[in-house]
């Protein structure tokens, strides 16, 4: 069975700190439909493979929030150390 395949784009649309706006659930409702409406305009032409469009959102004050990206040290497994041969490419291929 073939492995589902998902393009991701992540937008995160963030309010300055110290913007003195209540922004009210109404005005959220209004963007989130919006922004909807335009990538769904813009899938068809830009990535035609799309059978879906499947959109998540949430509204959340980040009080505390810390990111961390840890580098793993090097073993064969995660090492890239030449091209793959046309064997190890029909394999992959063949496996999907």
């Amino acid at each position: 069975m073939a492995s589902p395949r998902v393009l991701t784009i992540k937008f995160e649309l963030h309010v300055p700190q110290g913007l003195r706006a209540n922004i009210r659930g109404k005005r959220l409702d209004a963007a989130v439909a919006r922004i909807t409406g335009a990538v769904q305009g813009l899938v068809p032409s830009v990535f035609p493979w799309a059978d879906r469009v499947v959109v998540s959102y949430d509204w959340s004050y980040r009080w505390w929030e810390d990111r961390e990206d840890v580098v793993l040290p090097a073993i064969p497994e995660n090492t890239v150390d030449s091209p793959p041969t046309l064997e190890e490419e029909a394999a992959l291929i063949a496996s999907e």
